[in-house]
Formats: C-alpha cells, structure tokens, sequence
C-alpha cells in the first residue's frame, strides 16, 4: 500500500509541474492583459443586457443545459501510462485507494468551472427570479453534490468496453442533472426534484452494482489520459513548442495556388515553408479558421460598434499572437539548418505571411459588421483591424520573434 500511496504522489506531483511548465509561458504579461480586457469588456455589455431581461426570458431553462451540460463531462483523472498496462496489471485489486484519491483530485480540479459558470448566470437568474444571494450558495450546495453524483457514475461507466455504453450514460446523465437543475431553478414543486433525485440514486446504484462485478478496462483508460493530455499540448503549443505533441497533417490541394504565386528563389525558401506549414497543419489552419468564424459570428449578432471593434481587435491580437510560434516549428530539423537564408529573411517571411493572414481576417470582420449593421461600422471595424494589423506586425511581433528565438 506504502508503494501505491508513493506512485500516487510522484504522478500527482509530475502533473503538476508540467502544468506549471506550460502555465507560464501561456499566462504571461501580453496574453494576460488581453484576457481581462475582453473579459471585462464582456462582463460590462453582460451587466447591461441582465437588465433589460424580464420574468418572461427563459433563464431557468438556458442555466439547466448549460450547467447540466458542464457536471455531465466530468473526466476521471487517473494519470496512468502506456507502460501501466503491464506493470500495474498484477495490483489492481490494490489500486482503489490511488482511483478513490482519482476521483477526488478531478472533483477539485473540475469544480471551479462550476462555481465560474454559476456565478455568471446569478445577475441573470437574480434579475428574471428575483432570487438574493444566499441562493447562490444553495446552488452551489446542489452542483457540488451533482457532480460527485456524475464522477463516481463515469467512473463505474469506464469499466465497461463498449462505446455505446459511455455515449449513452453520457446522454442520460445530461438528461438527469438538467432536468434536475430545471425544476430546481424555475421554483417546481420540490416532489418533481425529490422524484428526479431519486432516480438518481437508483442509477447510481445499478452502475455501481454492475461494476462491482467487473474489472478495470486499462486500454480505455490510458487512452483517454492520452487524449485529454494531447488536448492540453494542443493548447499549450499555441504559445511554445511542445515536444510532446504529434501534430496532424493534411494535403489541403485546393490551398496551392497560395503556394504557385512564390517565385522559385532562394530568399522565397522561408515564405514557402512558413505558407506549406500554415496550409497543411491542423494547429495553424484550424486555429485561424476557428478564431476568424466565432469572431465573426459574434461581430454579426452584435449591433454595438463598440463591442464589435473590441471582438475585432481581440481576436485579430489573439490570432495572431498564437501563430507566433510557428517561427520554432521546424527548428528540430537539421536540413533547415542547412538553408543558406540568414534568420532575418526567416523572420522576414513569416512577418509577412502574419500581416496577409491578419489583413485577411480583418476584412471578414469588417464584412461582416458591414452587412449586420452599416456600411460605417464596418469601416469603422475594418480601418481599426488594419492599424492593429501594422502595430503587430511593424512593431510587436519582431521582438517577440527575436525574443522566442534566443529561448
């Protein structure tokens, strides 16, 4: 047992540091700055728009599938490895107590999202129920207990193979905590809570009952702490290279005439490479396609222009802040070394690949506040896009490129 308790420790200790690892090159002083002025900015037009709200809008059933939504994904954190499935074989009927502590750890990790999103729905809650602050800790009270309900059930679910099984227990337990958190929030008489949290408990009692029976499934196990780790590196790798990450690559033929218009030229070498690595992998590509979409949709239903220039500046910095790193991308590869290009032009290229794609995203935004609303607000959007485009490019990002260089 002293031996698990050990293994426990050192895994929970190894996690952690390679959050902190990762956590300070993706919070720092810039990014930071950025976050709590669209967050801010996203909370005063929040607080305004609470107070338009009346008793009609539907703010109970909005919270209940958001909310629901949120204890229904509660992952189990058991930081196990490929090489577990072999070593840690023979122990399992000694490995409840490291599960138990499992299951803890991702209840405190996963907790605060809830206490997060609870607390941004109270003004609105407040404003259309006319609820008062104590409340909000019996919410609280409610969520906690909801999600040791879903943990545990994901943890009896895990043992069994079938996908089908976790899709389904999935559905079945956002069914449950909104349904719950509905009559809970609209004022239903407390027999419709009382006969939903009685099922409840007789679905956990049956999954934990049928798992009793059975034995852990460690492939699935690891598989998924494979995954979730991936998604971190993902995100983590938008603002330094990540060696633990295995990007994915795709031939997007239809992008190459962006590539035929380079002349075939030594001082092109960069500006070709830097455009094949944006076009064909799915961390650039993606992220600019995702960030220019929801930016864009946001712009859309927004009829403040205000607002639709902060969206606009926002998400062009953060586009093009999370490219940056693109300038390390193929750093481990000896035959880059050997392009007779000195790292000015290297430089050179990938600023200017940065200023057409963040030239191209705000035009969309202007586009698009243009169509929404009017022809000057789109100007408006467009014109502030382009100065922020040469501020970047002109004047942030070489420093910054020089800076991640020399690390």
């Amino acid at each position: 047992m002293k031996n698990i308790e050990q293994l426990w420790k050192s895994r929970l200790e190894s996690y952690y540091g390679e959050l902190r690892k990762y956590l300070r090159y993706m919070l720092n002083d810039h990014f930071l700055f950025v976050l709590v002025f669209g967050l801010g900015a996203l909370l005063y037009y929040y607080s305004g728009w609470v107070k338009t709200l009346d008793e009609t809008f539907p703010a109970p059933f909005i919270m209940a599938v958001t909310l629901g939504a949120l204890l229904a994904w509660s992952p189990v954190y058991t930081f196990l490895m490929r090489a577990d499935t072999v070593f840690l074989l023979p122990l399992e009927e000694k490995m409840n107590s490291y599960f138990q502590k499992a299951i803890r750890t991702s209840f405190f990790s996963q907790i605060y999202l809830l206490i997060a999103g609870l607390a941004f729905f109270m003004p609105m809650y407040a404003q259309v129920k006319g609820s008062s602050a104590q409340s909000f800790f019996l919410l609280l009270l409610v969520l906690v207990g909801l999600k040791i309900w879903n943990l545990h059930i994901r943890w009896y679910v895990l043992k069994q193979q079938e996908r089908e099984s976790h899709l389904g227990d999935l559905a079945i337990r956002f069914i449950l905590n909104g349904v719950l958190l509905y009559f809970l929030f609209s004022s239903s008489n407390l027999l419709f809570v009382g006969a939903v949290a009685v099922i409840m408990i007789g679905y956990l009692i049956y999954f934990k009952k049928a798992a009793e029976r059975m034995t852990l499934k460690w492939e699935t196990l690891v598989d998924l702490e494979e995954k979730r780790m991936a998604a971190f590196y993902r995100l983590a790798n938008l603002f330094t290279d990540v060696p633990h990450l295995k990007g994915t690559v795709k031939r997007r033929q239809w992008l190459d005439p962006l590539l035929e218009r380079l002349p075939f030229s030594q001082t092109s070498t960069y500006a070709f490479l830097f455009r094949r690595t944006f076009v064909r992998t799915s961390e650039y590509f993606g992220l600019f396609v995702r960030l220019t979409v929801i930016a864009a949709l946001a712009i859309g239903f927004s009829d403040q222009v205000i607002l639709q220039l902060i969206i606009a500046l926002l998400f062009i910095y953060l586009t093009g802040f999370q490219l940056l790193p693109m300038i390390r991308r193929h750093e481990l590869k000896i035959w880059v070394s050997l392009y007779p290009v000195s790292t000015t032009e290297k430089r050179e290229a990938l600023l200017q690949l940065l200023g057409r794609l963040l030239i191209i995203q705000a035009t969309v935004f202007g586009i698009v506040a243009a169509i929404s609303q009017t022809l000057t607000q789109g100007g408006l959007v467009l014109v502030a896009g382009l100065l922020l485009v040469f501020v970047f490019v002109k004047l942030y990002a070489p420093s910054r490129l020089k800076k991640m260089e020399e690390l």
